[in-house]
């Protein structure tokens, strides 16, 4: 199996950092998980890395695209298991980061877009199988069916016993093969970092504060003055629709960016709850007084008994 590190966690709870030495330290190679990193031009209000950052480490998805461009999961999907063979193959290590649980989730867990829905009639025959037998019994049946497709069913979780057992029913086997116990398709760690959620809504805050500062709001001027559409997918991220509604006059300076802070926690918020269905991300508390360097070699362990 190909190897990949993730790291994964909430908006502002400090991924870039991590990212950037374990990099550093493994001759790495960062692919970004964010939906909205790919935009060319939109650098302050996506907490895009810094060229200097961006020097240190080749990145990649990235700068992309143009604003007024689509983008979507399975793009993201593609793109990413490209680069993850890529790096792989010249014996680099590619370090995903993530920000969108369901980019991150997509390519992890492999999921298929070929339209092959939950199945709800399957399902409740399943939540009465597993109420009577339990897990074996789900691995009992999802054994069975993958005896046609002569491949291995190893994990274990409930979640994944289901849609496998959905998409073997369906005759779909080819996103099963090479899947670890937990359900992925890589080898190596998911680490995701945890702060508490007054000290992370209080750091989102202060984010927001700097970007202004940093000049947001210039940022999304110049890019509807160069003929940005303000309702493109790419300014629906948080900090670009908040802001084109301050230039239309819809809405204050001072309502624009309290909408921002909001709209961040919120955000984050959301994707904690998303993270709570990856029960393999192994996660590192931080708190006020902990120091990258602990952080790090917190991380390095994980690695070391992973890889």
């Amino acid at each position: 199996m190909e190897r990949l590190i993730t790291i994964v966690g909430p908006t502002a709870v400090g991924k870039t950092d991590l990212t950037l030495s374990l990099a550093q330290r493994h001759n790495g190679e960062v692919i970004s998980g964010d939906a909205y990193q790919v935009y060319k031009g939109l650098n302050i209000g996506t907490a895009k890395p810094s060229l200097i950052e961006l020097h240190t480490v080749p990145h990649h998805l990235i700068d992309i695209l143009e604003p007024d461009d689509s983008y979507s999961v399975s793009q993201f999907q593609q793109g990413a298991r490209q680069l993850i063979s890529d790096i792989n193959r010249k014996e680099g290590l590619p370090i995903l980061s993530g920000g969108t649980g369901l980019y991150v989730q997509s390519l992890l867990e492999n999921y298929n877009f070929n339209d092959i829905r939950p199945n709800e009639i399957l399902r409740a025959e399943l939540d009465a199988l597993y109420t009577k037998s339990g897990i074996e019994g789900l691995r009992r049946k999802a054994e069975s069916l993958a005896i046609k497709g002569n491949i291995e069913i190893v994990f274990t979780d409930k979640h994944r016993l289901y849609r496998a057992i959905e998409l073997m029913e369906a005759g779909e086997y080819k996103s099963l093969i090479n899947q670890t116990k937990e359900g992925l398709s890589y080898k190596g760690p998911v680490i995701g970092l945890h702060r508490d959620r007054s000290d992370l809504y209080n750091r989102i805050n202060l984010r927001v504060d700097m970007m202004v500062e940093h000049g947001l709001f210039d940022e999304v001027a110049s890019l509807l003055n160069n003929g940005v559409n303000p309702d493109c997918q790419a300014f629906k991220g948080i900090g670009y629709k908040e802001v084109v509604q301050y230039l239309q006059g819809h809405i204050s300076k001072a309502e624009s960016i309290d909408l921002i802070k909001k709209n961040t926690r919120h955000f984050a918020k959301r994707q904690i709850t998303w993270y709570k269905r990856m029960p393999y991300i192994q996660w590192i508390d931080i708190d006020k007084t902990t120091l990258p360097m602990t952080i790090l070699e917190k991380a390095e362990r994980i690695i070391a008994q992973s890889l």
